[in-house]
């Protein structure tokens, strides 16, 4: 009795003892009857007081059930009431009934015994609201099929004997008759449970069957007995009643399965109905051959039309499935628009019918800019509702085509009108644009849509596609939102892809390698420190600049790896510098998809610790841009930062229009004046004039200044004559490996001292930097 163990010690003591003196009670009982026990003194006491205890014993064990349990505790009190019905049944039996030599029927004990199926069924719809839900239609026709079979089968083997062997009144035939049909709905009913819980009743359900099954049983052959004048009180029968009773007992104190949706499957599903609905049918072949009761033929004939039923039902069902399974293969699950197989079929059929009639159709493939981030900031459970938004957002702009998801946050779209597919996108973008709600949040997304003409451009499906992505990507890159193909860019967009497929690989074989540009102290004309800058050493294409693969590391989930890469070849450097007497900053440039990263901090407290780098000599540099559109969710990192000493540069400052407010408000320790103010300065007195107040500005709020681009000694002294403290550019040296740097740096010269003390620097340009530009990358990480 599993739930007993979960009561106070003394309750549980005395709810298994109850349940141990019932079995005690019962197998005495049954000793007794088959003469075991060796005397017959014994026979009063069991078969009176035993036989009437152990039914009001199983009545208090159940009715403990209901009072110290709150679990299901209604149908089990109305079983409780229902055995104490019973039991009170057989105690007026034994003492009012029993004596008579001519016994009345029926008699007031029969109302006691009836009583208990009263309690009985209310106890089994109870439990199987409190048991079982999401019916299936078919459960409740196996159940029907079950609980008819069952009837029908019993009425064959038991009503019909009765019938033939009551005489009496009608009162007295009724009361005969309503036992073993009270009995047989009984076990019916638990039947027709048994299969609304896909044949997996559990223990509660199994003792209750056993029990009801017994109780059955014993009623059925005290019947036969009774109609042949054959009973005798006194026999094993009479043990079968405080058995079943006793079963119930330990049902009612039996661990309930979870509430739980049923699962309708498995080989009992099929094989169950089908067994009561042939042995329905051999009683129907049977009468045809040996006489059969009205009643159990039809209860026979009615399990055969259930079982009709349900093979119309399983038909239906079977259809319905191979339609969801049809439909599945064609729809996303997410969205519910069409997915990548259906589109294609889709696409294919549009090729081959625009090619027979001569017409032309236009394919869009829609991608959106930054989902990655908004997933990583907002998690996967806001941008799976964003995706699911688009489909109906994309539909209202259009009258012609249906939007299909290929994958990820990417879309495909198919316009029969190729002449309005520019309108069609610019309508797309637009609707993109309105601010979508996700639950309580407002986001706004932008989208790169890439428009391939058939047969302009292609005039197959897998080339319609390619180009179509090709044009896609080309928008992504020129921010232009959506943009046609064209054969003159195919050529960089096919590269693009192939850099998209290696940039991984690279990363492995240790194919990044990191320049380092110096930082000039202009006070003491002093090299103060270097920006490491990444680049990739292509085995076949040679030094590629950032510019061409950081914006795919970007898109495809790889700029961890990118600047863990930088950050572990800087580190490793800069501690070689420290340990040759260097004593130089290293500044690091750093995206919004390393603030967001969660390993993020601990990766860079590893990497610090493993080269013994202090942290105050590490700049990590972020664009003001940056700070600007991810300024709420990256601030908690920067202040993790600037507590663990790391240094916070703000790169390309001037070009985001930041508010002055975030130089006081954000831990920046550095600004970085960019190099357009830096090149406007020299025709433009209001720039001068403006990088002048930055510089005063910043030094009043005890922030470093570091002015980009410096590529000329005019621009060099222009920053001097404002006080500008520090200055990086290909004016003192571009950005060199890190041998290169080692020479320069033992050289101890700069150009602007050469200007003024009359040394020169060998190998150091001083003219003007627009020589340096052409053929070299711009001098950035992110």
């Amino acid at each position: 009795m599993t739930l007993a163990r979960a009561l106070p010690a003394r309750a549980r003591l005395a709810v298994n003892a109850l349940g141990l003196l019932l079995a005690i009670a019962v197998v005495g009982l049954a000793m007794n009857d088959l003469d075991l026990l060796g005397t017959s003194r014994l026979d009063s006491f069991f078969n009176d007081w035993v036989y009437n205890g152990a039914e009001v014993a199983a009545a208090a064990l159940v009715l403990a059930r209901a009072l110290l349990v709150r679990q299901e505790r209604t149908p089990w009190l109305m079983l409780a009431l229902g055995i104490g019905c019973f039991a009170a049944g057989d105690i007026y039996y034994t003492l009012a009934i029993e004596p008579l030599s001519n016994p009345p029927t029926p008699s007031l004990s029969d109302a006691g015994y009836l009583a208990f199926y009263v309690g009985a069924y209310a106890m089994i719809v109870l439990l199987v609201r409190a048991h079982v839900r999401g019916f299936h239609a078919g459960m409740w026709l196996d159940g029907a099929i079950g609980g008819l079979a069952v009837a029908a089968v019993g009425a064959a083997l038991v009503l019909e004997p009765v019938i033939h062997a009551t005489h009496g009144t009608f009162a007295a035939v009724a009361t005969n008759l309503a036992y073993p049909l009270c009995d047989l709905l009984l076990v019916a009913f638990v039947i027709g449970v048994f299969a609304l819980t896909g044949w997996r009743p559990g223990r509660t359900w199994l003792l209750i069957g056993a029990g009801f099954a017994t109780l059955a049983v014993a009623d059925s052959i005290f019947l036969f007995r009774v109609a042949e004048n054959s009973y005798q009180a006194g026999t094993v029968l009479d043990a079968l009643w405080p058995a079943g009773l006793v079963m119930l007992g330990y049902a009612a104190w039996s661990r309930p399965r979870d509430r739980h949706e049923v699962r309708f499957e498995g080989l009992a599903t099929i094989v169950l109905p089908c067994v009561f609905a042939a042995s329905a049918l051999f009683l129907l072949i049977r009468a045809n051959y040996a006489h059969l009761e009205p009643i159990p033929e039809a209860l026979a004939a009615g399990v055969l039309l259930v079982a009709c039923a349900r093979f119309v039902l399983s038909f239906n069902d079977v259809r319905k499935l191979s339609d969801i399974r049809e439909r599945q293969a064609r729809t996303d699950d997410l969205t519910g628009l069409a997915n990548r197989r259906h589109f294609y079929a889709r696409l294919n059929d549009a090729v081959e019918g625009c090619r027979l009639r001569g017409a032309s159709f236009a394919l869009l493939m829609i991608d959106l800019d930054h989902f990655k981030e908004l997933n990583d900031t907002l998690g996967h459970y806001a941008g799976d509702l964003l995706l699911q938004k688009i489909g109906p957002r994309v539909q209202t702009a259009l009258r012609d085509g249906g939007i299909a998801r290929l994958g990820g946050d990417e879309f495909g779209l198919i316009l029969r009108d190729a002449d309005g597919a520019e309108a069609a996108a610019e309508r797309i973008d637009q609707a993109l644009r309105e601010p979508f709600e996700i639950e309580d949040l407002t986001v706004s997304v932008q989208a790169s849509i890439g428009i391939a003409v058939f047969p302009r451009d292609a005039d197959t499906t897998n080339k319609l596609l390619q180009r179509a992505d090709v044009a896609m990507y080309q928008a992504k890159e020129d921010r232009t939102h959506y943009g046609f193909y064209s054969a003159g860019t195919d050529r960089n967009s096919r590269e693009r892809l192939e850099l998209i497929s290696e940039l991984k690989d690279a990363i492995e074989r240790d194919e990044l390698v990191v320049h380092y540009q110096p930082q000039i102290d202009l006070e003491s004309d002093r090299v103060c420190g270097v920006e490491a800058l990444v680049r990739w050493q292509h085995p076949e294409r040679g030094l590629i600049g950032p510019d061409q693969f950081i914006p795919i590391a970007e898109q495809t989930g790889v700029m961890r790896e990118v600047t863990a890469a930088v950050l572990e070849q800087a580190l490793a450097q800069h501690r070689a510098w420290l340990d040759d007497g260097h004593e130089l900053t290293m500044a690091v440039n750093v995206s919004a998809t390393n603030l967001v990263d969660a390993a993020f901090l601990r990766d860079l407290q590893r990497e610090l610790e493993r080269w013994r780098t202090p942290a105050n000599m590490l700049s990590l540099e972020i664009t003001e841009t940056l700070l600007i559109a991810e300024g709420p969710r990256v601030r908690s990192v920067l202040d993790a930062l600037n507590a663990s000493h790391v240094n916070l540069s703000l790169d390309d400052f001037g070009t985001g229009y930041s508010p002055l407010a975030y130089l006081r408000e954000l831990p920046v320790s550095e600004i970085k004046i960019d190099r357009s103010f830096t090149e406007a300065m020299m025709t433009d007195a209001d720039t001068a004039t403006i990088v002048a107040s930055i510089i005063a500005l910043a030094r009043r709020l005890g922030i470093e200044v570091v002015a980009e681009g410096i590529e000329t000694l005019a621009q060099l002294e222009l920053l001097r004559s404002v006080d500008c403290p520090r200055a990086q550019g290909y004016y003192f040296s571009r950005p060199l490996p890190a041998e290169g740097l080692g020479r320069w740096l033992a050289l101890k010269a700069l150009p602007g001292a050469a200007h003024r003390n009359g040394t020169g620097l060998p190998g150091t340009s001083q003219h003007n930097g627009a020589g340096h530009r052409t053929g070299a990358a711009q001098p950035t990480l992110a």
